[in-house]
This record gives structure tokens, C-alpha cells and sequence, in this order.
């Protein structure tokens, strides 16, 4: 498979048909694995990410709109509540103060009597006061000397004749005492004009009413006047008497109010003010305020953002922990993925180079076998003249006399056409190694034949000292295979092992029972063994590691192709300094052989 194009033919490895040479592709796929990681990576964290800051946008909209719609509501009912009662004082007041009823209030003891009356009710008034038409007080009871007192050039008693009745913000003034003043205008029932009946309650009354209305959800309420003076007593921000903490504060962007507030249109026809507001310190709080209607108060409600709630904390504290166990968890599966891919085509090149090699050493094999072929033809041609003649000249020898070393040369022919039948049996291996030649099938006890072919080789192991022990299965199955040819493989074997040792060393011959389909045989030496490289090629035709005149590197390949033939497989096994191993499978049965 080779991608020419696209960005995953950039990260994959390429897959080199040099099987010698894979320490660059060993890089490779290395290089393969960390992109395949990253890329997976990539794709999976890319949307958890993205649902992961959703979920954490969402629901900080939520906690907003939540914290928004809890303080507008805390808002009303304390509006609510003040409301009520400034408008119970005033009715109380319009009630006590009746145009008809001047002349009565204008006795002090009659005042007196009433006034009493109402702070049994209501203990926080502190004083009234009667002013006529010209502004001047005609009667007060209270603790203070203001009878005879001229109000006409205040701005207050202007106000309350023109609007019928004035409510006065939190103050002092002489009596150093904080208080607020809520005056009502009759008309005379006799004369032109308007008299006022001024009432004083003190400041501590607000206070106790806002103190009901306090609740949990938020975290500071109090009352403020036009000028942003606190009138009672906040919890956390600001004192009485002085400015408003937020009056200087600068508003925030970072808290979205439009898409909320729209979602309440109320709140703007209600005149209640929505803020976010930065403080010192850089501390972001919502900033809720209402007018109290008729007075000149404004009701203040602050919340502090969601982030200081445990609401968010541990939301927050989850989503993280739950992104962070899944990046943790993805990390650990894309790493143990990519590397299971790359190890799975890394083994895949490497059958697809040993499958290769395979062909490749096939291919060999078929050219050696033309080549074996055509030299065993032309061989054969001199060799059968070469017979003739010597058969001719034994006829001559026959019908002659006879003469001086007559019996000599008779014993050298006959060794001539012994070496010419021995290199006709030669050349017809190699033809049958050329060509896919019939197998001559018989049943061979394997432990019997491994002893006759020691045999053939006995006098050159005893001769170079080496001892041959067997290690054999006798309850080895007999197969069904080409007596011959499994003689011509482990002779070439073991004479190879003979060579390899050299002298005083040991071969092992043995034999087991794979399956029951199959038998091994196995032929080791303790000789100078091979290296990786030597072992990678030793099937090949024409190599030999023997010194030069002493093979021609065609003994193994010949065995290869003699035992695949049979139906059997040969694989080899060795280390330098530890010696050899050749372990040949054989099948059982006639038909595997075939």
C-alpha cells in the first residue's frame, strides 16, 4: 500500500523493502506513533473542550440569571415593605392632622394627650409640631424648645405646602440625632392659607424595617438618598452618614445584563436599576437599586457575583475534575492505540519483507534451477562418450592378450565409469532439483535412515574426532517420503556439520513427534556457528562461507528445495561460538508428501 497524497501519507511510515536496513524505519514508525497520538488526540480533545466551556458557559448564564431574578425579587418585597410603611405613617399623620382639628391641636395639652397616644403606638416619633400659614410653629410638644420657631424660608416647608406632603431624607441637624421628618398641609376651615402638621421620627425606625427585609441571598441592603449618603447601616460596604461605596465604583462588562434583563421587562417599567460594578480591590458585585416611591430614598441591594458562591465553586470543581479524569483516560487509551497500530503494521511490513525475501529467494532458486538444468545436459554429453569409450576399450582388453599392467589399467577404467555413473546420479539430481520430477514414495523409519546415512560418514567423523550421538523418538511414527532424496539432505547436513566442527567436537542427531501430522528432525554441532547476516542468506545458491575450491554454495539450496518438495519445511538456528542447529519438519502421510 503507498499513499502518494494527502497529510496521512506525510506520518506514515514507508515501507522500505530493505529488510536489512530498518533502523530509518524504525524512526519511522516511531515518528508515525507520536503523530498518529497527537492527531487522535487532537480530535478527541477538540470536543470535549468545546462541551467542557458550553457547560461552563451555560451555566454561569444560569447562576446569572438565577442570582439575577432571586435579588430583583428580594428588591419588590422590600420596596414593598417600606412603602407600606411610609404610606401607613402618612395616613396616620393626615388622619391625626384633620383641617378641622387646628384649633384642637393649637391647645399643648390637647397636642400633648395626642401625642402620647401616638407613641404608645409608634415609640420612634419624637416630637410634633404645629405651623401655621406665616411658617411659624404655634404648638410642639417634644424635647426640644421650637415653639415660636420660623420655617417660611426653608426649602422643606415650601415643598410640603406646594405638594400636601414632604418626606425628608435621614439627617441630624441640632439634635445630633439621626432622623427624618414627614410633614403634612391643611387649609384653614376660616381663613386663607395652609397650616402643617410636622412629625420627627427617628432614624433607628428605617433601620429596624430594613433589617426585616434582610435575607441570605444577598449580601448587604440599605437605604441611600439622592446625593448616594447612606441613610442606615450597611454590613459590608460603606458607613452611615457617608457616600455610597459604589457611588465612585465603575461598571463591569464582564457580566452579560443585557440578554437577562430583556428577559424581564418589568424591572425597566418598574424603574429598578441593574448594575455590575467594579469595586476597589477589583471585586465585581451586582448592584440592584429601586426609589421608593413618594420619598426621596433609594432601596440598595448588592450581591456578589456567582463565582463566590459554592454553587460555582463546586461546579466548577467537578467540571474540571470530570475534564481532566477524561483527558487522563483519553491520553492513556490513544497512547496504548497508537501504539498497537503502529506495532500491528510494523509487523505487517516485516511478513510483507520476510514474504519478500521468501520470493526473492525462490526466484534464486528457479534460476539456478534453469542453470542446473542446462548444465547438467551438456555434462551429461561428454560423460556418456566419455562411458563408451572407456566400455570400448574394456571390449579391446577382453579380445587382447596378455601384456604388462594389463590389470592396472583394467581397475583404472573400471574407476572411470564408476566416477561417470556417480556424476550421471549428480547431474540427475540436479535435474530433479531443476524440475518438479515425480517423488518415488515408500514408508521410511526416519531413526533407521539418520543411522545409515551416519554410517556413510562414520570414518571421517572418527577420523577428525567427533563424537555423533543420537537423541532419537522411538515411538516415532514411519512416514510416507523419497528415500533417496531425504538420504541426499541429511548427508549434505551432516556433512556440513563434519566441515563446520573441524575436530573434537560433537554432533546430536534427533528425532520427535510434532503432531500427528508431522515429525522433526534435528541435526546440531557444537561447531563455530553463524552470524544473523550468514543465516539470512545460507539458502542462497552460490554461497558458501568455505574457503575457495572447497564448495560451490550449492549444497543447501539444493536441501531447501529438496525438503519443500517433500512437502517439508527447514529452518536453521545458530550462534557464533555456540554452534548449529537445522530442525527439519516432515509430513507424515503420503499425500502431504506429494
Amino acid at each position: 500500500m503507498s499513499l502518494k497524497h494527502g497529510w496521512l501519507a506525510r506520518i506514515m511510515p514507508s515501507f522500505s523493502q530493505d529488510i536489512e536496513h530498518g533502523g530509518d524505519l524504525e524512526k519511522e514508525y516511531r515518528f508515525f506513533s507520536r503523530s498518529l497520538f497527537a492527531i487522535i488526540l487532537v480530535l478527541v480533545l477538540t470536543p470535549l473542550m468545546i462541551i467542557s466551556m458550553l457547560s461552563h458557559y451555560q451555566y454561569r448564564q444560569l447562576l446569572q440569571k438565577k442570582e439575577l431574578a432571586q435579588i430583583v425579587l428580594n428588591v419588590e418585597q422590600g420596596e414593598s415593605t417600606i412603602e407600606r410603611f411610609v404610606s401607613k405613617l402618612q395616613s396616620i399623620i393626615k388622619f391625626v392632622g384633620r383641617d378641622d382639628r387646628y384649633q384642637e391641636l393649637l391647645d399643648p395639652q390637647a397636642l400633648e394627650t395626642l401625642f402620647s397616644r401616638l407613641q404608645r403606638e409608634y415609640p420612634d416619633f419624637v416630637d410634633l409640631e404645629i405651623i401655621d400659614a406665616r411658617g411659624i410653629s404655634r404648638s410642639y410638644v417634644g424635647p426640644y424648645q421650637l415653639k415660636g420657631r420660623e420655617y417660611g424660608d426653608q426649602t422643606w416647608y415650601r415643598q410640603v405646602l406646594l405638594k400636601g406632603v414632604y418626606i425628608s431624607t435621614v439627617f441630624s441637624g441640632f439634635r445630633r440625632v439621626p432622623h427624618f421628618v414627614i410633614a403634612v398641609s391643611r387649609r384653614h376651615p376660616r381663613q386663607p392659607g395652609s397650616w402643617v402638621l410636622r412629625v420627627t421620627i427617628d432614624g433607628n425606625t428605617l433601620q429596624r424595617y430594613v433589617d426585616t427585609i434582610r435575607t441570605s441571598s444577598v449580601d448587604d441592603i440599605f437605604l441611600v438618598d439622592g446625593d448616594q449618603k447612606v441613610l442606615t447601616r450597611p454590613q459590608k460596604y460603606g458607613l452611615v452618614g457617608q457616600h455610597s461605596a459604589f457611588a465612585e465604583a465603575v461598571e463591569s462588562t464582564s457580566y452579560d445584563l443585557s440578554s437577562i434583563v430583556a428577559e424581564h421587562e418589568v424591572l425597566l417599567q418598574q424603574h429598578i436599576a441593574i448594575t455590575v460594578k467594579k469595586i476597589q480591590g477589583g471585586e465585581r458585585i451586582l448592584h440592584v437599586a429601586v426609589d421608593l416611591k413618594e420619598t426621596p430614598w433609594r432601596l440598595v441591594m448588592v450581591k456578589e457575583l456567582y463565582m463566590h458562591g459554592e454553587a460555582w465553586f463546586y461546579f466548577q470543581l467537578r467540571l474540571f475534575s470530570i475534564l481532566f479524569c477524561c483527558v487522563v483516560v483519553a491520553i492513556f487509551i490513544i497512547l496504548r492505540l497508537s501504539n498497537g497500530i503502529t506495532s500491528y503494521i510494523r509487523e505487517s511490513d516485516r511478513k510483507r519483507q520476510l514474504f519478500l525475501a521468501e520470493a526473492e529467494h525462490a526466484n534464486k532458486l528457479a534460476s539456478i534451477g534453469r542453470l542446473a538444468a542446462g548444465v547438467a545436459h551438456e555434462i551429461n554429453n561428454p560423460l556418456s562418450i566419455i562411458n563408451q569409450k572407456t566400455g570400448l576399450v574394456l571390449d579391446y582388453f577382453e579380445m587382447s592378450g596378455v601384456f604388462d599392467h594389463k590389470e592396472a589399467m583394467e581397475e583404472a577404467l573400471d574407476g572411470i565409469q564408476k566416477s561417470v555413473n556417480r556424476c550421471k546420479t549428480i547431474t540427475h539430481r540436479l535435474l530433479g532439483f531443476a524440475r518438479h520430477t515425480e517423488v518415488e514414495s515408500e514408508e521410511i523409519d526416519l531413526n533407521l535412515l539418520l543411522e545409515e546415512v551416519v554410517a556413510f560418514l562414520a570414518k571421517e567423523a572418527t577420523y577428525n574426532q567427533i563424537c555423533i550421538d543420537y537423541a532419537l523418538d522411538q515411538e516415532l511414527e514411519r512416514i510416507v517420503s523419497d528415500r533417496g532424496q531425504l538420504q541426499q539432505v541429511l548427508l549434505n547436513i551432516v556433512n556440513n556439520a563434519i566441515d563446520a566442527i573441524g575436530s573434537n567436537g560433537r554432533i546430536i542427531l534427533g528425532s520427535r513427534q510434532k503432531d500427528r501430522g508431522q515429525v522433526v528432525v534435528t541435526i546440531a554441532d557444537n561447531g563455530g556457528g553463524m552470524s544473523r547476516e550468514v543465516q539470512q542468506r545460507i539458502f542462497d545458491p552460490f554461497f558458501t562461507t568455505k574457503e575457495t575450491g572447497k564448495g560451490t554454495g550449492l549444497g543447501l539450496s539444493i536441501t531447501y528445495g529438496i525438503v519443500e518438495k517433500l512437502g517439508g519445511t527447514i529452518r536453521v538456528e545458530s550462534e557464533v561460538g555456540a554452534g548449529t542447529c537445522f530442525e527439519i519438519t516432515l509430513p507424515v502421510g503420503r499425500g502431504q508428501a506429494g
